[in-house]
């Protein structure tokens, strides 16, 4: 029963973060879906910025038809220039935010062969559709709470300044619950857990999640990085996923007569 289950522990956390690293690097087949993220933004950000390069040009012609002369001339290149400029770092923004759900697909079957390769099976693929659907849920749940919790604790510290003693760590504690909640995502939905019963593994390995999510954040400081070591992430939140369920098989499994 989940009430006799033993938790996974701070080690259990570590071993999955060198696991899921391992994992990747030496298995050839999931490179191919390890540099998806990557090539989403590349996409995005070609694809985006060309619309706001575009946008820019137009808005600066809309707003400079009825003028003529040099300085009319010079005024719509700066617009052209400061609008553009806008438009392609709003695209960036736009497809890292966006390239995670766009890549489920891809991550969920690095989950897949990582629990085939530590079980010898692995649980049916959602349709990329329904894959698609919830990344995007996640990303925007994921994206309220970090907005809330950041944005909360600058301004415990804009008011207070002393409580940067406290807030830092905070902050930083914070972006490790939430990597490794995000990674986790992938295994826990292969295996079509809810938002309350992903709740309750995480409270269950709690030790685990935070060793684990610790663990990346100390490697992802910065915040793009997460997309060139979400596979890897993903493949170790698939290891404790694999360790926490054999650790249930293994008390569940009636005694051999």
């Amino acid at each position: 029963m989940a009430s006799s289950e033993k938790n996974l522990g701070i080690f259990s956390g570590l071993r999955a973060f060198v696991g899921g690293i391992g994992f990747v690097v030496s298995t050839p087949s999931v490179w191919g879906y390890a540099a998806v993220p990557l090539a989403m933004v590349m996409v995005l950000t070609c694809g985006l910025g060309f619309l706001g390069v575009w946008g820019a040009m137009r808005a600066s012609d809309a707003i400079f038809a009825s003028s003529d002369g040099l300085w009319a001339h010079l005024g719509s290149w700066l617009t052209t220039a400061v609008l553009a400029l806008a438009g392609i770092i709003a695209a960036i923004v736009l497809a890292i935010c966006l390239a995670q759900p766009f890549s489920c697909f891809a991550l969920e079957a690095i989950a897949s062969a990582r629990e085939k390769s530590l079980t010898g099976h692995s649980a049916p693929l959602p349709g990329i559709f329904e894959s698609a659907v919830r990344g995007m849920q996640i990303a925007i749940v994921t994206l309220a709470v970090a907005v809330l919790a950041f944005g909360g604790l600058f301004l415990i510290s804009f008011f207070f300044p002393p409580a940067l003693v406290v807030t830092v760590p905070l902050k930083f504690l914070v972006y490790a619950w939430l990597l490794a909640w995000t990674f986790l995502d992938y295994p826990l939905a292969i295996q079509r857990l809810g938002v309350l019963a992903r709740i309750r593994w995480v409270m269950r390995h709690f030790d685990a999640f935070c060793a684990f999510g610790l663990a990346w954040a100390a490697l992802a400081i910065v915040p793009g990085v997460v997309l060139l070591l979400l596979p890897m992430g993903v493949a170790g939140a698939t290891q404790m996923v694999v360790e926490a369920d054999a650790g249930t098989a293994k008390r569940e499994d009636p005694p051999t007569p």
